[in-house]
C-alpha cells in the first residue's frame, strides 16, 4: 500500500514538474518571438506596423508632421498592444528601445529620448519602417534597439535556438526536482512503512512491537502515540492475563475445600453433621462474596455501575459502622476513636456504597493494626468538600508495595495468606467508588519505625446545603 502512495506521490510530482517545465519553455519562446513582434517605448508594447499605421494617419491628417514631438506619445500609446511593467516585463527580457520620426527628407520631427531637429540615429543596431501616405513615403519610423538589430536576420532560427536551450534547462531542472522530491517522498513513506509493519506485528498478537521515531513532525509525533498505544495494548493485555490467573487461583483454594469436604462426607471420612456444614457454608460464602467483589469491580470498571444518591449524614453513617465492628475491635482489644464535627456533615451520595468503601478501609485497619492497637477515623469539612481518613498504627505499607495497593488482587503478603489479606479486591472496588462519586483517594505510609502505620484518604465533594 505504501509502495502504492510513493508511486502515486511521486507520479504527481511529476506531472506538476511536467506542467511547470511545459509552462517555462511556452513562455520563453513566445517571449522570444514577441520580442521580434514588438519594441517597448516605455513600459508601451508597440508593434511596428501599428505605429507606422499611427504615423500615417497623422500625417494624412495635416499632410504635415507639425506638432508631431508633443503628440509622439499619445501615438505611442495608440499602436500599443498594453503596458508590461514590472516583474514580468523584466522576465520577459523587453528592453525600452529609442524611436525617431524623419521627414522625407531626413530631417527628425519627433524623438521620444530628444528634441525634434536633432542628429538622427546613426549607430547600429537601427531598425527603419517607411511611412506611406496614399502609398508616397513621407518619412521613415526609426527603432534604435540591439537585440531588434541583433536578430533582425535570421529571427526564426534565433528562436528556436532560445527554445532548444530553455528546453534542455528546464530538463535538467526537472531532473533534479524529481530525485529530490523522490529523496523527500522516502523519508516521508519509509516511516509510514516501518509503522505499517509495527501495526500488523500487533495486529497478529505481538504487542511488543514498536516503530522507531525518526523526526519531531507530524509523523514523528503520530508514531509516539502510536508506541504509547502499543505500550497501553501491551500493559492492558498483561493485566489481563493477570487478571485471569489470580480469578483462577482466589477460585481454586474455596473450590478445592468444598470438593474435598464434599467427597471426605460421601467417603464416610467426615460426618455431614452440623459442625463439617457450617464449614462448608462459610466457603461458600466466601466464593459468594469474592464472585460479588469481582462483579462489583467489573461494572465500576466499564463504568456500568448504578448510583442511587441520597442526601447522607457522613457522621451518622461512620459512627453506625464503628458500632457495628466494635465487637471485632474488642476481640483484638483495639481502640476505635472517631473524630469529627459534632453537627452533621450531608451530602449527596449512594448510602450502600459510602458504607462498603468505609466497611473496606476500617476492616483494612483493623486487619493490620496489632494488638491494643488504635484506628483513628477523621472526618474534616472544607469548603465545597469532605476529607476521610482512617489510619492504624500497624507495620505500615512498605514503599514498594505502596503504588500498588489499590491494584486488583494485589497483596504485598507473598504468600497470599488470608490472614493477612482478603482477596485482594477490597481496595481496588473502594478506589472506583470512590472515582464513581466524583472524588479521589490516596495512601500513605511513613517510615518503618514510626507509630503511624498506613492512612487512607478520601475525598469527596459535597453537594446540596448543610444546613
Amino acid at each position: 500500500m505504501l509502495n502504492r502512495l510513493w508511486f502515486r506521490l511521486t507520479a504527481a510530482f511529476a506531472l506538476i514538474i511536467f506542467i511547470g517545465m511545459t509552462a517555462t519553455v511556452w513562455l520563453s519562446s513566445s517571449a522570444a518571438a514577441t520580442q521580434f513582434e514588438h519594441f517597448m517605448v516605455g513600459a508601451q508594447m508597440v508593434r511596428p506596423a501599428a505605429m507606422q499605421e499611427a504615423l500615417s494617419r497623422y500625417y494624412a491628417d495635416r499632410q504635415s508632421w507639425e506638432g508631431l514631438d508633443a503628440a509622439l506619445g499619445r501615438l505611442v500609446r495608440k499602436a500599443s498592444d498594453g503596458p508590461m511593467i514590472g516583474v514580468f516585463g523584466v522576465m520577459m527580457g523587453m528592453p525600452s528601445n529609442r524611436i525617431q520620426v524623419l521627414d522625407r527628407d531626413g530631417r527628425v520631427v519627433a524623438d521620444s529620448a530628444g528634441e525634434p531637429g536633432g542628429a538622427p540615429l546613426v549607430e547600429p543596431p537601427l531598425q527603419r519602417w517607411p511611412i506611406l501616405s496614399n502609398n508616397v513615403e513621407v518619412g521613415t519610423l526609426v527603432v534604435e534597439g540591439a537585440l531588434m538589430g541583433a536578430l533582425s536576420g535570421e529571427p526564426k532560427m534565433l528562436i528556436e535556438m532560445i527554445t532548444r536551450t530553455v528546453f534542455v534547462a528546464a530538463l535538467i531542472a526537472a531532473a533534479t526536482a524529481l530525485g529530490l522530491g523522490a529523496l523527500l517522498m522516502r523519508q516521508i513513506t519509509l516511516p509510514l512503512s516501518q509503522l505499517t509493519r509495527a501495526a500488523q506485528r500487533i495486529a497478529a498478537g505481538d504487542l511488543s512491537a514498536r516503530a522507531p521515531v525518526r523526526s519531531n513532525d507530524e509523523i514523528g509525533e503520530l508514531t509516539r502515540v502510536f508506541n504509547r498505544m502499543a505500550a497501553s495494548l501491551e500493559a492492558q493485555e498483561t493485566l489481563r492475563r493477570n487478571l485471569m490467573a489470580d480469578i483462577a487461583h482466589e477460585l481454586r483454594t474455596p473450590l478445592a475445600g468444598v470438593q474435598g469436604a464434599i467427597e471426605a462426607m460421601l467417603d464416610g471420612v467426615f460426618p455431614a453433621d452440623a459442625q463439617n456444614l457450617e464449614a462448608l457454608h462459610a466457603e461458600t460464602l466466601l466464593l459468594s462474596r469474592l464472585v460479588d467483589d469481582l462483579r462489583t469491580l467489573a461494572n465500576a470498571e466499564a463504568g456500568q455501575l448504578r448510583l442511587e444518591p441520597s442526601r447522607i449524614d457522613l457522621v451518622e453513617v461512620i459512627c453506625a459502622l464503628v458500632n457495628t465492628l466494635h465487637p471485632r475491635a474488642q476481640e483484638h482489644h483495639i481502640s476505635v476513636r472517631v473524630e469529627a464535627p459534632s453537627q452533621p456533615v450531608w451530602v449527596e451520595a449512594d448510602a450502600s456504597r459510602i458504607q462498603q468503601i468505609l466497611h473496606n478501609l476500617l476492616d483494612n485497619a483493623l486487619r493490620h493494626a496489632p494488638d491494643h492497637g488504635n484506628v483513628v477515623v477523621r472526618l474534616c469539612v472544607a469548603q465545597g468538600h469532605v476529607i476521610l481518613t482512617v489510619t492504624d498504627n500497624g507495620a505500615g505499607i512498605s514503599a514498594e508495595d505502596l503504588p500498588h495497593v489499590f491494584d486488583r488482587f494485589y497483596r504485598g503478603d507473598p504468600s497470599r495468606s488470608r490472614t493477612t489479606g482478603g482477596a485482594g479486591l477490597g481496595l481496588a472496588i473502594v478506589r472506583k467508588l470512590v472515582e464513581a462519586h466524583g472524588g479521589h483517594i490516596w495512601v500513605d505510609s511513613p517510615a518503618p519505625g514510626s507509630d503511624r502505620g498506613a492512612e487512607f484518604g478520601v475525598w469527596l465533594p459535597v453537594k446540596g446545603n448543610q444546613s
